[in-house]
């Protein structure tokens, strides 16, 4: 059993070890609070300086025919910021030369017809030359583009005297923002400190962990800690409050300085209220920040803290941490990518969930939902890696003699029967997402089966077979690769399409809330697309019925299930698969249709212990959609929403329950594997 008391003891030590070093003190405090805002500031005004400096600044400008255009070459003399050189008789190969080696910033080109183009009331054109590998000669080409333009300005007036106004536009667009001020600000500013808030989260973890572990190792200070009375877990959770209050405390120093530093920027580069935003953000949103910053760094502090502790030096744990650093860092970029709907699947994504919620938070435009699921999901990968951090402390090998070396040939010998675990649960969960989030735009310009082939093959079941091989899982025992009892292979089809009569009913039930009706109308617009692209009813068995059936299952009630299992145990191994495979489904409507569905073939995998059968199932499942969806099954299921006839209800909870029943009482594969006859191979 935990005593809080000796926890307390150990963080209140490794606190007080951590406020004696400068260097913690020093990326605390003065980093967020001087450095970087000095920083800013400094670049700024530099900024700014040598801005208006290069508008200021005298260019050499060299003109070629200007002869053709006396108004455009008396128009630059007049201005007096350029030393203008006649180049007539210069070839053009020299000219260039002299621009690359900058003792010319522009050369202006007036074609002969120049003048006669402005005559005829035609469009004359100006050539400029410019080396675009050298910022005076850039800044030179866009002030000169802006003479040009004036001195066409003045020439279009004289062309159009007499005419009424408006003459010249036939058609103006005047774009108007419907977004307050504060809202539009928040969005622009978020996304900024959204990629900052999971940058400072985990660096801020990196260095505590590092020293409270590996740099206890090295100082031979770890032996005396374990000899203490604290139990191990006590000494885990010690030194890990000690790294999440160090990180969250300076994240919020860093996070709160660098915001306020940036609104000001904003503010003196842009202007008090730039094409209409304001970077005043709201307080209460400014609060909300927290709630997903608070499981950001408690997920960081447990994954830092227990790589540090594997590794045998300082030195060694740099090396494991900083793969982590550059995923973060790139994870955090994705609050800039433009275009991306925030959902209930990337809530479900560790780290980029919480940035993305983060630019919605401080825009005022989030959900309570997508703010509940990503500080669960969030919540729950911390305390994931939490536990592989204890297990890491539970291991002398590892805390006295170092971490253990990788061996290819132990690795050879044992391979095959190794267990899934919760860890490899989620990591394919998490691999199968983020893979269809990247190539999603990818898969746009195939054709439609070909769509379904990689999404499938390749998004959905390679990621578990890939987890599989590196783990040196046993594919029998994790993908339940049996034969089925043909008892449950029968009644697996009767199951699904009972349960699908039923999801029938819920949905009209759900279709009538406002929420759940938009996302659905929108979903069956793009499922209709899919379905009229494949024409043929066969075609649509085989790509929509079959093709998920058959890897969707391989994942979810393969790999997915068994970490389950293993870990959570069988009853919440059941409902958390069922949960996850309706999630990822990501329409509203889905994930609890879905989601239902999916623990019934959670429960009918872990009973009958044979793919085959979930796989019929789910084959049914989407056959009997497909089918209603063309109106293939008449009054059986309508394919508009009213709901199954009286009739039909009534058989198919007779049929739900006699099934179920006799499926529970006939003996399955995997429960000879609960009983340990299978433990050998697994």
């Amino acid at each position: 059993m935990i005593r809080l008391p000796n926890v307390g003891v150990i963080f209140r030590k490794e606190i007080l070890d951590s406020l004696r070093d400068k260097r913690t003190v020093y990326g605390m405090v003065v980093l967020p609070i001087v450095i970087y805002p000095l920083m800013l500031v400094l670049f700024s005004q530099v900024l700014m300086t040598q801005t208006q400096k290069l508008k200021e600044k005298k260019y050499a400008v060299g003109v070629v025919g200007g002869a053709h255009a006396p108004g455009l070459v008396e128009r630059l003399k007049a201005d007096g910021t350029w030393e203008l050189s006649d180049l007539a008789d210069a070839p053009p190969e020299a000219n260039d030369a002299r621009l690359l080696e900058g003792k010319l910033q522009i050369v202006i080109v007036v074609p002969p017809d120049f003048t006669d183009a402005i005559r005829e009331e035609r469009s004359a054109r100006v050539g400029l030359r410019f080396n675009n590998a050298k910022d005076e000669s850039i800044f030179a080409q866009n002030r000169v583009e802006k003479v040009v333009e004036e001195y066409g300005s003045e020439l279009l007036k004289q062309r159009l005297a007499g005419k009424p106004e408006g003459y010249a536009r036939p058609v103006d667009v005047v774009a108007t923002g419907v977004a307050p001020p504060e809202k539009a600000g928040g969005f622009h500013l978020g996304r900024l400190l959204a990629m900052l808030l999971v940058m400072m989260t985990a660096v801020s973890a990196f260095y505590p962990a590092i020293d409270m572990a590996s740099g206890e190792k090295e100082r031979g200070t770890m032996e005396t800690l374990l000899v203490s009375p604290a139990l191990r877990s006590e000494i885990v959770l010690g030194k890990y409050f000690a790294v999440a209050a160090i990180a969250l405390v300076t994240a919020m120093l860093h996070l709160t300085s660098m915001g306020l530093t940036f609104s000001h920027f904003f503010k003196s580069m842009m202007g008090a209220n730039p094409a209409g935003l304001s970077f005043s953000i709201n307080f209460s949103n400014a609060l909300l920040v927290i709630l997903p910053m608070l499981p950001l760094t408690l997920f960081f502090s447990a994954l830092c803290l227990g790589l540090s502790a594997f590794a045998r030096s300082y030195k060694e744990s740099m090396v494991y941490l900083t793969p982590v650093m550059i995923i973060a860092n790139i994870t955090a970029f994705s609050a800039l990518i433009p275009g991306i709907e925030f959902n209930y699947a990337l809530a479900l994504l560790p780290v980029q969930n919480c940035a993305m919620l983060t630019v919605q938070l401080l825009s005022g435009d989030w959900k309570w939902g997508h703010l509940l699921a990503t500080v669960a999901s969030s919540a729950f990968y911390a305390l994931v890696a939490l536990r592989w951090t204890w297990s890491i402390f539970q291991r002398e090998d590892v805390l006295l003699r170092g971490g253990a070396e990788f061996d290819w040939r132990q690795w050879l010998r044992t391979f095959g029967t190794a267990r899934p675990g919760l860890g490899h649960a989620l990591a394919a969960v998490i691999a199968m997402m983020a893979l269809q989030l990247a190539f999603a735009a990818s898969l746009v310009g195939l054709s439609t089966q070909r769509q379904f082939l990689v999404q499938q093959i390749f998004l959905i079941a390679a990621p578990a077979a890939a987890l599989a091989v590196v783990g040196g899982l046993n594919f029998r025992s994790t993908f339940r690769l049996r034969r089925g009892n043909p008892v449950h292979l029968a009644l697996a089809p009767l199951l699904a399409a009972a349960g699908l009569v039923l999801a029938f009913h819920l949905n009209h039930l759900l279709i009538k809330i406002p929420y759940f009706q938009e996302t659905a109308l929108e979903h069956t617009e793009q499922l209709g697309q899919r379905i009229e692209s494949l024409k043929s009813f066969p075609a649509m068995l085989v790509f929509m019925a079959f093709l998920p059936a058959l890897c969707e299952e391989f994942l979810f009630r393969g790999l997915v299930l068994s970490g389950l299992r293993r870990d959570l145990g069988k009853w919440i191994g059941i409902l958390g698969c069922g949960a996850l495979f309706g999630v990822v489904h990501q329409v509203p409507i889905s994930v609890v249709t879905v989601g239902l569905f999916g623990i019934l073939l959670s429960w009918m995998a872990l009973h009958s212990g044979s793919l085959a059968t979930t796989v019929a199932a789910h084959f049914t499942w989407n056959a009997g959609l497909l089918a209603a969806s063309q109106g293939k099954l008449g009054r059986l299921l309508p394919a508009d929403d009213r709901p199954p006839g009286f009739i039909l209800t009534a058989a198919a909870i007779t049929t739900f329950l006699l099934a179920a029943w006799v499926f529970a009482r006939t003996r399955g594969a995997d429960e000879a594997e609960t009983a340990g006859g299978d433990l050998s191979t697994s």
